[in-house]
């Protein structure tokens, strides 16, 4: 019998579980950090949605070690860091791409990344069937069919812009597949978040300084830089780790693109907007192809686990 706690089994389910609930939080940053940019600026603001972070996380890590919980500096925390650095900066690209794009072409770009997770893992020598690459494209179509404004954007497309883009994208598939490889499984995701996100503060600190770190004034964007520090960041980023200890990287990057849908459906009950039919269509795709992408993962990890209940021929 296949042992029962492996992540070959039983497992691979939990962490489509945890990986779509990084993409809940990640997706209401559309809500709660609305008036924040406009408020702080980009590296203000990232700043401050990091720091808060790291410093929740930390607290959270002593009280817990405190009842039995785990060593916050049982893990490579150097790697920690670094992979830290890596991801504030990549938020902060996407934020100097998204000026000089219109938010549909953004959209479009960036999430290709998946893409660039799946082939980047196979280079590296992940074994990827034909099952994986017809759940990458329902993917990438329903992302597509989210934003119909692409169709009708007209005038010039901003070379930067899409450069930035797909330099973003680029550093998130780097980002995700060294996440799966340098963390090691055995770390919970709290004591992992808390060494990134105070990597991210480091790396962006600087950056806020020379631009003029600026201060979150009055009670109700207080309220919504804490909101953004904690939903969007702490629990997105904790059920992230927490979910490649079960799924791979190419895996939870499908799942994470359902954070287009999830934004849509944010934009409709809070933000009151309107959504085209194409867009509720393109969701569906998403959804469906994120479902393809979960059971092609099941059917790795049941063919895992049969093979290691099986005994060696003698």
């Amino acid at each position: 019998m296949p042992n029962a706690t492996s992540p070959t089994s039983a497992h691979h389910g939990r962490g489509a579980l945890w990986a779509a609930a990084s993409a809940t939080a990640y997706s209401l940053s559309s809500v709660v950090g609305k008036g924040l940019l406009d408020s702080l600026g980009p590296a203000s603001m990232l700043v401050w949605r990091f720091s808060i972070a790291a410093a929740v996380l930390f607290a959270i890590l002593v009280v817990w070690r405190r009842h039995g919980g785990p060593d916050p500096t049982d893990l490579p925390r150097a790697t920690a860091l670094a992979l830290g650095g890596v991801l504030g900066l990549l938020v902060l690209v996407g934020f100097l791409a998204l000026d000089r794009l219109d938010a549909s072409v953004y959209i479009v770009v960036v999430y290709t990344y998946p893409v660039f997770v799946v082939a980047g893992s196979a280079l590296l020598g992940v074994r990827t069937g034909p099952g994986t690459w017809v759940a990458l494209a329902l993917v990438m179509l329903g992302v597509v069919l989210t934003v119909p404004e692409l169709f009708a954007a007209g005038g010039d497309v901003s070379g930067i812009g899409v450069a930035l883009a797909v330099a973003q994208a680029l550093i998130l598939a780097g980002y995700m597949i060294a996440s799966g490889r340098l963390m090691p499984p055995s770390v919970d995701g709290v004591v992992i978040s808390a060494w990134v996100t105070l990597g991210s503060a480091m790396v962006l600190a600087p950056i806020a300084l020379i631009d003029g770190l600026v201060l979150p004034r009055g009670a109700t964007l207080v309220a919504e830089v804490g909101l953004f520090a904690l939903v969007p960041t702490v629990v997105s980023t904790v059920c992230f780790f927490r979910a490649l200890r079960y799924v791979s990287p190419g895996v939870m990057a499908m799942v994470l693109t359902v954070e287009v849908a999830l934004v849509m459906v944010w934009s409709v009950i809070f933000l009151g907007e309107n959504v085209r039919v194409i867009q509720v269509v393109g969701a569906a795709v998403v959804v469906a192809g994120v479902i393809v992408a979960q059971q092609v993962n099941a059917r790795a990890a049941r063919r895992m686990a049969d093979s290691l209940a099986t005994p060696p021929a003698v």
